[in-house]
């Protein structure tokens, strides 16, 4: 009987908390706080001072086990009394602060090493199926949204925008990428005379919009517009670290690696994706796969790939781009053709090593192939370069919130 109070005390606490009576809440935090100094302080304590602590635990713990509004107000005041008479009892805002900050962080570093890490999609190598950040050029007579629909926006969508507008002659010498806030990027736009000015978007996409503009390799003339314009977030996405602990990783899967050992500098035509730490790619090829790339289709052991999210791509479907999968050609990419991983007329075999799982190889391709840095250019991804497949998007609450394919 007593065991079954103690079940039904607790399912109520969990499940009704918004619920729950002032008394009862306030005998729950009023046992908690003494249960917590009796247990750091126990040893420095007299014998009469621990049966007093136990005894009125006892009498406040019984009211609340079996809803005894009366006796458990009264037993509440007592341990406030008790309370007075204890040092170092109460404690002050700050110290609890910061000790819930502290168990928050291990909590969530927690999570973040071993089950689930967020990561934030700064480039389109996956459109359409996760966004990199974006660009939406704003006309000089475009009026620029109230404060209150700019917070909104940035709110749900991840939208920001920029008008930079030069008050010196001026020319751009450099674009940096850089990250801050863990989690976004933003490209430092660095002038000749020594001045500089951020937007929040990687240097690649930043490079074209300058460039699309007429802004690149010319002096930039007092009160001309540098940038006016509306960046959407990219996608942040949530990676199962502990998937791969429990199964093999599937073709056809969005997953992350990290770039240890590979070259991301390959090519140089796209800055912007280079130098990162972590990829999101989709998987096209696990150990022991034979693959060669047919245009539009992705052939594996011979036959064009099966899996209906690599199916799509070579569809040249809207809103997938309209050349499909596309090995690398001799003349065109005549730069990287004899590094290239992937050309034309040749079929790759991956490695599968079952003595050194970490050697095992996966070719991993971005979903927009006409413009990916992926394992066309670099090579295979081993083993011990993955992470974890792609399972949510987490913001924005665009389309692309909730499960991903």
């Amino acid at each position: 009987m007593r065991y079954g109070f103690k079940v039904l005390n607790w399912i109520v606490d969990c499940a009704l908390a918004w619920f729950t009576p002032s008394w009862r809440r306030k005998g729950c935090e009023a046992r908690a706080a003494l249960t917590r100094y009796y247990n750091f302080n126990r040893p420095h304590l007299t014998d009469e001072r621990r049966e007093q602590i136990q005894n009125q635990l006892t009498k406040l713990k019984e009211a609340l086990l079996f809803w005894r509004k009366d006796e458990a107000i009264k037993a509440t005041e007592d341990i406030k009394m008790l309370g007075e008479c204890l040092k170092g009892f109460k404690r002050s805002a700050v110290v609890e602060v910061v000790e819930s900050f502290f168990v928050i962080m291990v909590i969530f570093l927690g999570i973040r090493t071993y089950y689930a890490q967020p990561f934030r999609i700064p480039t389109g190598s996956m459109q359409p199926t996760l966004n990199g950040i974006t660009i939406q050029k704003l006309a000089d007579d475009e009026p620029i949204p109230s404060a209150a629909t700019r917070c909104w926006q940035a709110i749900t969508l991840g939208s920001s925008y920029s008008n930079i507008v030069a008050n010196s002659p001026k020319r751009i010498i450099d674009l940096r990428t850089e990250r801050y806030c863990l989690l976004f990027t933003r490209t430092r736009i660095f002038f000749n005379d020594g001045s500089q000015e951020t937007v929040p978007c990687a240097s690649g996409a930043v490079a074209e919009y300058l460039r699309d503009t007429g802004k690149l390799g010319r002096t930039i003339m007092p009160g001309e517009t540098i940038v006016r314009a509306r960046f959407d977030a990219g996608d942040m996405v949530v990676v199962n670290r502990m998937a791969y602990h429990f199964r093999r990783p599937e073709r056809g899967e969005t997953f992350v690696f990290d770039t240890r050992g590979i070259n991301t500098e390959i090519p140089a035509s796209m800055p912007d994706q280079s130098r990162a730490s972590f990829y999101i790619k989709r998987l096209c090829g696990v150990p022991g796969d034979s693959i060669s790339i047919t245009t539009p289709h992705l052939i594996v052991n011979g036959q064009p790939a099966s899996e209906a999210t690599i199916n799509r791509v070579a569809s040249c479907q809207e809103p997938y781009n309209s050349t499909g999968y596309n090995a690398l050609n001799r003349l065109r990419d005549a730069d990287i053709y004899y590094q290239a991983f992937m050309t034309e007329g040749n079929t790759i075999s991956l490695r599968h090593t079952p003595q050194n799982p970490n050697a095992s190889e996966y070719l991993a391709l971005g979903d927009n192939t006409v413009n990916s840095k992926d394992s066309r250019y670099w090579g295979p991804v081993h083993q011990f370069n993955v992470l974890g497949p792609a399972f949510l998007t987490l913001w924005p609450f665009s389309s692309h919130w909730g499960s991903i394919e």
